[in-house]
C-alpha cells in the first residue's frame, strides 16, 4: 500500500490533469486502475467512509490526495507500507500529520517506509531550508534547550531575487554566497541594534541619570524645609486655620473644609489656597473624576482624597507630616537604584559587540567568495570563448583577424598613393 501527495508529472507532457497523469504512469508499471482512488473522489462522508474502508482492507493499493484532504481524520493505516512526498508543506505540522497516517497505531506492518522526493537546482532546497529553521525553534521551545531570547519569524520569510537566482542555477558558490550574505546581513543588523542602545546607555548616563538624582535630592531638600517649618509651629493641641478661622476639633474642621469646598464656585484642578497648618499652606483641588483633593504645600506638595467622613478628612491631612520621613526614605532609595544603574550602564560601555569577530570573519570570507566568484565568471566565459572556436572549427570555417592600422599609418598610405 502507498499513500501519496503529488505534483505534476515531468515525466511525459500530456495535456491532462496530473493526478490522471500520476494514474497513467502508476497503470503503465502493472497496477490496476481499480486498485488507485483519488481522495478528491470521495465528496461526501458516505463516500470517504466506503474509500477509507476499501483503503484498510487492501482493495485500494494506491491512495493519491493533497496534504489537507488526507489529513486529520484519514484513518487508513491498516495495510499502508509506504508514504510518499512529493513536495514540501510550508508548516512542520503538516510534516507530522503527512507521516501519521502512515506512522499510526493499528498499522499491521512492523516496519514501513517514508520517502521525501527532492529535485536538485530547485526551490525544494529552500521550502526544506525554511522546515530546518522552524523545527529547530520549535524543538528548542519544546525542549527548553539552548533557547535565545530572540529568534526569527521564519513565517514571514521573503525571498530576495538573489536567493531566487541560487536555486534556479544550481550553483553552489551562489547557494553558499546566499547563506553567507544573510548571516552577515544578520550580525550586522544585531551591531546596529548594539551600538543604538549603547547610544540609548551614553545620553542616559550624560543627561537622564543625572537629571533623575537631581530631582530627587531635591525633593528630599524640599521636604527636610517644610519639616523644618513643622518643628516651629509645635502646639500642645490641634490647631488648624481655615478662611480665617482657627478650629481646634478634627470635625469640625472637616465641616468647615466641607462647606468651603460646596461654596467656593473657582475650585478647579489647580490647588486652591483655603488655610494653613504647621506653617504650611492647605489647599484643595478637583481631580480628574470631578472628585477633591486636599494636601499642605510648603517647598513640598503632598494630597490625599476627601472622602465623606469629615474628621477623616482631616486625619489625612495631618498624616501627611507624618509620612515625610517616609517620602525621603522612598526618594533615597531611588537614588540608590539610579546610582547602581549607571555602574551598570558605564559597565556595559566598556563592553565590545560580543559577535565582532564572528562579522569579521564572515565579512573576510564574503570578500574571498566574492572575488572567487568573479574569477569563475572569467573562467566561464574563457570557457565559452574556447567552445565558440572549437565550434567553428568542426564547422570548416576559418577566423582571420586583421589588425586595424594606425592613424598615422592611413596618413602614410594616403602620402604614397597620391
Amino acid at each position: 500500500m502507498a499513500i501519496l501527495t503529488v505534483r505534476y508529472s515531468k515525466i511525459t507532457l500530456r495535456a491532462i490533469c496530473f493526478y490522471d497523469e500520476v494514474k497513467i504512469q502508476l497503470i503503465e508499471k502493472g497496477i490496476p486502475a481499480e486498485e488507485i482512488a483519488f481522495i478528491h473522489d470521495a465528496k461526501t462522508d458516505v463516500q470517504r467512509d466506503k474509500l477509507f474502508s476499501k483503503v484498510r482492507k487492501g482493495e485500494v493499493r494506491v491512495l493519491l490526495g493533497s496534504t489537507s484532504k488526507v489529513g486529520t481524520g484519514t484513518n487508513v493505516q491498516d495495510k499502508l507500507i509506504a508514504g510518499h512526498h512529493l513536495d514540501c508543506p510550508w508548516r512542520p505540522a503538516d510534516l507530522t500529520q503527512r507521516d501519521g497516517r502512515v506512522l499510526r497505531q493499528g498499522n499491521e506492518n512492523e516496519k514501513v517506509s517514508i520517502y521525501r522526493y527532492v529535485t536538485k537546482g530547485t526551490f525544494d532546497g529552500y521550502l526544506w531550508k525554511i522546515q530546518e529553521q522552524k523545527l529547530r525553534y520549535i524543538s528548542q521551545v519544546m525542549t527548553g534547550k539552548n533557547i535565545s531570547r530572540s529568534c526569527d519569524d521564519t513565517d514571514e520569510t521573503v525571498l530576495t531575487a538573489a536567493e531566487v537566482k541560487a536555486v534556479a542555477t544550481d550553483n553552489p558558490l551562489l547557494l553558499e554566497k546566499m547563506t553567507l550574505d544573510n548571516e552577515v546581513n544578520r550580525l550586522k543588523l544585531v551591531r546596529n541594534r548594539w551600538s543604538n542602545e549603547k547610544a540609548t546607555m551614553e545620553k542616559n548616563l550624560i543627561n537622564l541619570y543625572p537629571e533623575r538624582i537631581a530631582r530627587y535630592e531635591e525633593r528630599i531638600e524640599n521636604i527636610q524645609h517644610d519639616l523644618s517649618e513643622v518643628s516651629k509651629h509645635q502646639v500642645s493641641r490641634f490647631e488648624i486655620e481655615l478662611k480665617g478661622v482657627t478650629f481646634t476639633d478634627e470635625k469640625e474642621a472637616g465641616q468647615a473644609l466641607k462647606t468651603i469646598i460646596n461654596t467656593q464656585n473657582s475650585i478647579d484642578d489647580k490647588p486652591f489656597l483655603v488655610g494653613r497648618f504647621k506653617g504650611l499652606d492647605v489647599f484643595v483641588r478637583k481631580d480628574l473624576f470631578d472628585g477633591y483633593k486636599s494636601g499642605l504645600k510648603g517647598k513640598s506638595e503632598f494630597e490625599v482624597h476627601l472622602l465623606k467622613d469629615e474628621k477623616g478628612n482631616i486625619n489625612r491631612l495631618i498624616s501627611i507630616i507624618d509620612d515625610y520621613p517616609e517620602q525621603m526614605k522612598e526618594l533615597e532609595e531611588n537614588i540608590v537604584k539610579v546610582n547602581t544603574q549607571i555602574k551598570e550602564a558605564e559597565i556595559e560601555m566598556e563592553k565590545p559587540f560580543i559577535y565582532e569577530n564572528q562579522l569579521k570573519e564572515l565579512l573576510k570570507k564574503q570578500s574571498d567568495l566574492n572575488l572567487k566568484m568573479e574569477f569563475q565568471k572569467q573562467i566561464e566565459q574563457q570557457k565559452k570563448e574556447s567552445d565558440n572556436v572549437e565550434k567553428e572549427q568542426d564547422t570548416g570555417s576559418v577566423v582571420i583577424k586583421v589588425p586595424t592600422p594606425s592613424r598615422e599609418e592611413k596618413r602614410k598610405v594616403s602620402l604614397e598613393r597620391s
